[in-house]
């Protein structure tokens, strides 16, 4: 997970697709990150549960204030390698003006990205 979210961060379009299982795969999928990836201002991830093969995280980024993808993501242990299956999304995490902020600079959330 974490390699796939700092794939998201560094515009890995080749990483994302190779790493997305071989049956989840769209013909269009690389046209469509590449029309959205540059799109989004990635601030930090969280992982709040891990399994075998599943993920439950939350990743702040902005667009236009902070927001939040908070998913549960199923991957699959196939020749040597981990893959994306899917996610379910989750309801948004409660964040606190004073608790510090998630793009990890040290400052309070209100004096920061809040």
């Amino acid at each position: 997970m974490r390699s796939r979210y700092s794939a998201f961060v560094l515009a890995d379009i080749d990483y994302l697709f190779d790493t997305l299982h071989p049956a989840q795969r769209q013909p269009n999928e690389r046209s469509q990150l590449a029309a959205t990836i540059y799109q989004t201002d990635w601030l930090g991830l969280t992982i709040l549960d891990a399994k075998e093969s599943e993920v439950e995280f939350v990743a702040f980024y902005q667009t236009e204030g902070i927001q939040q993808l908070h998913e549960r993501s199923h991957f699959e242990y196939d020749d040597g390698k981990w893959f994306y299956v899917d996610g379910m999304m989750m309801k948004a995490i409660k964040l606190g003006r004073n608790e510090p902020c998630v793009c990890g600079s040290g400052k309070k959330l209100k004096h920061c990205h809040g």
